[in-house]
């Protein structure tokens, strides 16, 4: 077995088998056959004689590596495929139920084409009622059949022939799924949880009760979780998962959770919405996709016939339990044809939750045909430039490895082979690619992986990690001392520019790098090499040890004098007026002056009347701090703690806005760095 991310938890082993296939062609009759479970449960089905909607069982394994294995009825009839896609969303096994009198049919073509757009990994072919033909029938159903499989994605899919009455035939069938448990059941719960709602009801004496696939994580009794579409916070009281109350539900299993919260009574959970453990995940209109045409199936035999996939072409997107209309924006190319991948940008209607490596189905606008299915790479993509290159390798690089049959694979970090699984593999692509580093909590959010997950991938990539206040950056090691290195050279360079002053300010130093820095990336290098001291920080400016600058006499004899107006007046800095009327100069000789001190790192400009010493604002950056851990960080709060008028408070917390000290949200701020923080 490859090599899994040090610290994966333990594997647990449960498989989930979907069923596939033309209605009446005995799916549910199978089901119940190996699980003695009658799956139609709806009135109406019972009334119709069809699966409307989806339908569960679980059979036992005699004590086999699999703890039990799920079976998922979907419904076969045309206007039921929507349900079908919902239900082989996250399957490990399809059994694609073909009777043996009518043999392949319109759904059962659509059916595999669909198993194959979600990555199912492997298919078995049941031929169902083969007592009722005699067995030249057999014969030629078989060829269809294997017919049918040679021009799909599985060509190694074995046909199984069976009847309901045939008892050695169900139990060789049930031997061949425990057999492929045994192999191919093993899951990780890896990630946040994650539950797609397919039902949503109310049970007297209980309360509201939601059923679903784990797509991912675990969920355990007491647990806070969180309902995406509708922004809630959810305690789960009881879980209901294969068939009995357990503690606990998994990845791969089916389950009903009981749920309760504070506004339980005035929230929609419906099918589509997402149950998660992650309250940073959200609902987008748009998603960067890794797409491609759907094969489709001529009617009269099993051969593919061209169905080229245009831009902008209208379409159903089916992702999870989620249906929403979109368009298709393809980045590369004007169209696909059938076997081609490519980049695109589904632009919904309606939004929805999504993470990387979630796969899809497209449907055309009158939802009567599959048109395309593919694999979601960016749930969080920029407004802009779409297809420019550098996005375009963005979104290659995050499209690394999402396949089921390739989750483990050797990646290489600074030319030594690491074993990484496919997030891992992703991230370690990204940090290759993006030299300013890679935003952690972005990652996280885009591929639903929890912090101490990210923090295993950094540990083996041997990332450098950046963090300024509330922001977390991961860079390669190679990127981080190429990064220091250029910013010694700007400096130096701006030292040559600009020989009368004392130095640059964190923000002036940023702009002159001949490439783009992300602010957490940027500073933590600043502060590096200060604690390395190759270059030192003076006031708000930056200089390299070597060179010098100093204010001439008369510029010293100023400052004197202004000293003797700033100490005394504390945390109301004097106007420009003020200081104008005692140094007997005009408001633009004052400004000249203050400005010329600002580059020397003596004072900081907080807005065009004021300027402060960088003792007083650290003095003022504390008093916040220690409003922010009583959650009272507001302006009046501050004002209160400050002995200082709302105007300029507003003005100085605006400041400390700019300076990344603070972010405002609401009437509040959060504080996003330390005190000690290095003002722009």
């Amino acid at each position: 077995m490859p090599q899994i991310v040090a610290g994966s938890p333990p594997a647990y082993q449960t498989m989930i088998v979907a069923t596939a296939g033309h209605v009446d062609h005995g799916k549910t009759t199978l089901i119940k056959a190996l699980t003695g479970v009658d799956t139609d449960r709806l009135p109406e089905e019972k009334k119709r004689g069809l699966s409307i909607d989806l339908g569960f069982a679980f059979m036992g394994t005699d004590g086999a590596a699999a703890e039990s294995i799920g079976f998922i009825d979907v419904p076969g009839h045309e206007k039921f495929v929507r349900n079908m896609i919902a239900g082989v969303g996250s399957i490990d096994l399809a059994l694609l139920v073909v009777a043996a009198d009518d043999g392949p049919m319109p759904q059962t073509r659509e059916h595999l084409a669909i198993l194959q757009l979600l990555g199912v990994r492997a298919v078995i072919v049941v031929m169902t009622k083969s007592d009722l033909v005699d067995s030249a029938t057999q014969a030629a159903t078989i060829a269809k059949l294997q017919a049918l499989i040679d021009a799909s994605a599985f060509p190694a899919s074995e046909i199984v022939a069976v009847s309901a009455g045939d008892v050695d035939a169900i139990e060789q069938l049930r031997r061949r799924l425990i057999d492929f448990a045994k192999v191919h059941s093993k899951v990780y719960c890896q990630g946040h949880f994650r539950l797609a709602i397919d039902r949503s009801f109310s049970v007297t004496g209980a309360g509201t009760v939601v059923t679903g696939t784990v797509l991912s994580g675990a969920v355990r009794l007491e647990d806070s979780i969180f309902a995406v579409s509708q922004r809630a916070h959810l305690r789960v009281r009881g879980i209901h998962a294969q068939n009995q109350s357990v503690d606990v539900a998994k990845a791969g299993q089916r389950c009903a959770l009981n749920v309760s919260g504070s506004d339980i009574k005035n929230i929609s959970l419906k099918r589509g919405g997402w149950l998660t453990s992650n309250d940073q995940l959200q609902t987008v209109r748009t998603l960067d996709v890794s797409i491609t045409p759907a094969p489709v199936f001529d009617s009269g035999d099993a051969q593919y016939f061209n169905n080229d996939l245009k831009h902008w072409t209208a379409a159903h997107l089916h992702l999870a339990t989620a249906s929403v209309t979109c368009r298709i924006a393809l980045l590369e190319n004007q169209s696909l044809k059938v076997g081609e991948y490519g980049l695109a940008r589904l632009i919904c209607e309606q939004p929805l939750p999504a993470v990387n490596g979630d796969r899809f189905v497209l449907r055309d606008q009158s939802a009567r045909h599959t048109i395309a299915g593919g694999v979601v790479i960016d749930p969080l993509p920029p407004k802009r430039g779409r297809s420019r290159p550098q996005r375009l390798q963005v979104l290659h690089a995050m499209n690394t490895a999402t396949t089921p049959e390739n989750t483990d694979a050797i990646v290489v970090i600074d030319n030594e082979q690491v074993n990484a699984d496919s997030t891992g593999q992703a991230l370690a692509a990204l940090l290759s690619l993006c030299k300013n580093g890679v935003d952690l909590q972005l990652f996280a959010v885009q591929y639903n992986v929890r912090d101490r997950e990210i923090s295993e991938y950094c540990t083996q990539f041997d990332v450098v990690v950046c963090q300024y206040g509330a922001r977390r950056w991961g860079i390669k090691p190679a990127h981080w001392d190429s990064l220091k290195t250029q910013l010694l050279v700007t400096l130096d360079n701006w030292h040559t520019a600009h020989p009368n002053v004392l130095g640059a300010n964190a923000e002036q130093l940023r702009k002159a790098l001949p490439e783009n820095c992300t602010q957490t990336v940027f500073l933590q290098a600043l502060e590096e090499l200060v604690e390395h001291k190759l270059l030192l920080r003076k006031g708000a400016v930056y200089k390299h040890p070597l060179r010098e600058s100093r204010l001439d006499d008369d510029h010293e004899s100023i400052w004197l004098e202004l000293q003797k107006l700033f100490e005394p007046a504390g945390n109301i800095a004097p106007r420009v007026n003020q200081i104008s009327e005692v140094l007997g100069k005009t408001n633009e000789e004052v400004l000249q002056l203050l400005n010329t001190f600002v580059a020397h790192g003596r004072l900081y400009r907080v807005s065009a009347n004021r300027y402060y010493t960088p003792e007083v604002l650290h003095q003022l950056a504390r008093a916040g701090e220690q409003l922010a851990k009583a959650d009272n960080f507001t302006v009046s709060a501050f004002r209160d703690v400050s002995g200082i008028g709302r105007n300029l408070v507003i003005e100085l917390l605006e400041f400390f806005d700019r300076s990344r000290f603070t972010r405002r949200i609401g009437q509040k701020r959060i504080v996003m760095q330390s005190s000690s923080f290095d003002i722009e």
